[in-house]
């Protein structure tokens, strides 16, 4: 029974062994591929943070061109309102124009050095009064013209605002139209790196469930190696009990036998006792047994 025993046991042996080799195996893959998933985790980690920054340079981005934009748009609408303000007063100043014989400013000017002649210039009575009537007949004409003086005066400045208003926007349309540019730029970064970051991830997860695979086969061999190592140390303990039971029923043996030996000596040494004290001469053999008896 023991060398069943004892096969059984080798066969167990053998089989921890291969076991303790697949489980190297398998925790050296496990570890390689867990360091290749954390590297690609690290990876995907660092374009994360990339892309959060080129999204956080975007968003800022965007919020300089709105407010640009606002401030273009808001300018835009000064720039309509006085466009249609300088059309009524252009609308007024030709009509107004239309009346008069000579251009206005013309009139205006010719008016004023007239009458600095009158003032300065000593001239005969009749030239005097052809000046005169000659003021008069321009003023005639600059009272008619007067609604459309006015209108151009606040036309000139309307067109002076709104030269100015067309600058301002400009400026604003150019940084609008800068910022929109930077804004796509970051933008395509931020997509770059979060598209990369994507396939990384996916490249991490397949490390990852790999791992999980080879965990799940780790555990499995561990049951079986477990298992068996359990049966090693059952079949062990049950080989030393049977080896210590044979140990003890030989040293039994042994003992009885002893024993049955002493005892058989013991009744012949009575037996040549007996016969020594009836004055019988003893051999050398039968003085050995009486000595080995413990009788002489």
């Amino acid at each position: 029974m023991i060398d069943e025993l004892r096969k059984e046991l080798a066969s167990l042996q053998k089989r921890e062994r291969e076991l303790q080799e697949i489980k190297k195996n398998l925790m050296k893959e496990i570890k390689e591929l867990k360091k290749k998933r954390d590297e690609e985790n690290k990876k995907f980690s660092e374009l994360i943070g990339l892309g959060k920054k080129h999204k956080e340079e975007r968003d800022k981005i965007n919020e300089e061109m709105y407010k640009y934009k606002a401030l273009r748009d808001k300018e835009r609408e000064k720039l309509k309102s006085l466009k249609e303000k300088a059309a009524e007063l252009k609308e007024i100043r030709d009509k107004s124009f239309e009346k008069c014989k000579e251009p206005p400013d013309k009139v205006i000017r010719t008016i004023e050095n007239l009458e600095w002649k009158l003032e300065t210039t000593v001239m005969k009575l009749e030239k005097e009064k052809k000046i005169v009537e000659r003021i008069r007949e321009l003023k005639e004409n600059y009272k008619i013209s007067e609604e459309g003086m006015e209108a151009d005066i606040k036309l000139k400045d309307i067109n002076r605002k709104i030269k100015d208003l067309r600058g301002k926007i400009d400026a604003y349309h150019k940084e609008v139209t800068s910022r929109a540019e930077d804004s796509k730029k970051a933008h395509e970064r931020m997509i770059y790196y979060f598209e990369r970051a994507r396939e990384i991830k996916e490249v991490a997860d397949k490390y990852h469930n790999a791992l999980i695979e080879k965990t799940k086969e780790l555990d499995k061999y561990y049951e079986e190696l477990r298992g068996t190592i359990r049966k090693i140390n059952e079949l062990s303990d049950k080989i030393r009990e049977i080896k210590a039971e044979k140990q003890v029923k030989k040293l039994r043996e042994k003992t009885e036998k002893a024993e049955k030996i002493k005892e058989e000596l013991r009744k012949q040494g009575e037996e040549i006792y007996e016969r020594f004290k009836h004055g019988e001469k003893l051999t050398v053999d039968e003085l050995r047994i009486l000595q080995e008896s413990g009788l002489l």
